[in-house]
């Protein structure tokens, strides 16, 4: 007994030290709590999008099909012997590039044998007449003998008869011997058929040639034209047709309205050139194309001329879109919808697509006339955002 009491009053000076600590140490965190103030709560500003935004307002816009294609002439002739020969002479600027005018001698073959075959025949041609003269004498007096005075016989008329018969169809067979001769010589001269440039130039003075040699290539410039291929669903879509005729082929395009066409140089922008759309050339199988052509109309005055060869862009006007509205084609999504600003917030509108040409979209449905639609591209924004207009712009 006299243990245990001499350690109890051990015991309670520890607990009380330890209940002491505990309590100095909870009274020093709410002490030190109530000391520490709150934070400066700032007000949170609502983000705002900077955006160009145009009025929508509809207009009629016509549809322009574009394409490429090379020009090309319609016309290209090779120049061929008519005749054998040898080439006497050919013009001084008979050569590559050069353009001659119509009915220019671009080379002369020789003519003799064909200008001695012509005069032999005019000289036969003498002596048969001359003859004939003489058998229809004959034939007259026989004639006159026989019938008016009974003298002679009837096989002597007969035969004076067959003799003027001869010589006239002898006569017949000279005069295509002449003609042909005659035509024979003027086939040595060569001539240019129109105003042309020579291509390419296959014979050389001196040279022997034969019937059907090729002798000179040639185009004519003032026909020119270019072969554009159009995507055929939107030819189908765009393209203005004149109504068939009458008796005409059922199962082909109509005539294309001839509308003009703007022709620019893929090489040089600034050079460019009109036609008129002319005809529907083939449908493309391959390629699911429509190929139309288009005539270039000529222009003295252009110092520098689109001409064969050149690969150009060719627009092609179409049908009109009436009441359409004209966006550029960043402000439409790929979803089809628009942002339009209403109230001063973003907001999310479905529209119709009718086309995508160029840098514009046209819109049939959805917007209504000063609808403030934003045309700044913008990447999933919050709908409702607040929006700021920094550049308003016009309609294009």
């Amino acid at each position: 007994m006299s243990s245990e009491q001499e350690h109890s009053p051990s015991v309670f000076l520890r607990l009380f030290c330890v209940f002491l600590i505990l309590g100095v140490g909870v009274g020093g965190f709410v002490f030190l709590k109530k000391m520490k103030q709150p934070p400066h709560l700032k007000p949170v500003k609502e983000r705002t999008l900077a955006v160009e935004v145009i009025d929508a307002q509809p207009a009629d816009k016509q549809v322009v099909l574009g394409g490429f294609g090379e020009i090309t002439a319609t016309t290209t002739v090779v120049l061929s012997s008519e005749v054998a020969g040898r080439v006497v002479s050919t013009h001084g600027q008979l050569e590559a590039g050069r353009t001659i005018a119509k009915g220019t001698v671009l080379i002369n073959l020789d003519e003799q044998d064909f200008q001695l075959d012509y005069e032999t025949a005019l000289s036969r041609l003498r002596t048969l007449k001359g003859d004939l003269t003489l058998a229809e004498n004959e034939l007259k007096r026989l004639t006159q003998l026989y019938r008016k005075n009974k003298v002679g016989t009837l096989p002597s008329l007969e035969k004076a008869e067959g003799a003027l018969n001869s010589i006239t169809n002898q006569i017949s067979q000279v005069e295509k011997d002449r003609d042909l001769a005659e035509l024979r010589r003027k086939r040595c001269v060569i001539r240019a058929p129109f105003d042309c440039r020579i291509i390419e130039v296959s014979v050389e003075k001196d040279e022997y040639v034969a019937a059907g040699k090729q002798l000179l290539t040639i185009v004519d410039d003032s026909t020119l034209e270019v072969l554009v291929a159009l995507d055929s669903r939107e030819a189908a879509s765009w393209l203005e047709l004149q109504a068939k005729k009458s008796g005409g082929p059922v199962n082909w395009f109509g005539q294309p309205e001839n509308v003009s066409c703007q022709i620019t140089w893929t090489e040089n922008e600034t050079l460019t050139g009109k036609g008129w759309l002319d005809r529907i050339v083939r449908f493309d199988k391959q390629t699911r194309t429509l190929v139309v052509a288009v005539r270039l109309r000529p222009d003295s005055s252009a110092p520098f001329p689109l001409t064969e060869g050149m690969f150009c862009k060719v627009e092609v006007p179409g049908k009109t879109l009436e009441g359409v509205y004209i966006l550029p084609r960043q402000a439409v999504t790929h979803e089809h919808s628009v942002y339009t600003v209403v109230e001063g917030r973003l907001q999310t509108s479905p529209v119709t697509v009718i086309r995508m040409e160029g840098p514009n979209a046209y819109i049939s449905g959805g917007l209504n006339r000063g609808d403030t639609v934003i045309t700044t591209r913008l990447e999933d924004p919050l709908e409702h955002s607040l929006v700021k207009i920094s550049i308003p712009g016009k309609t294009p």
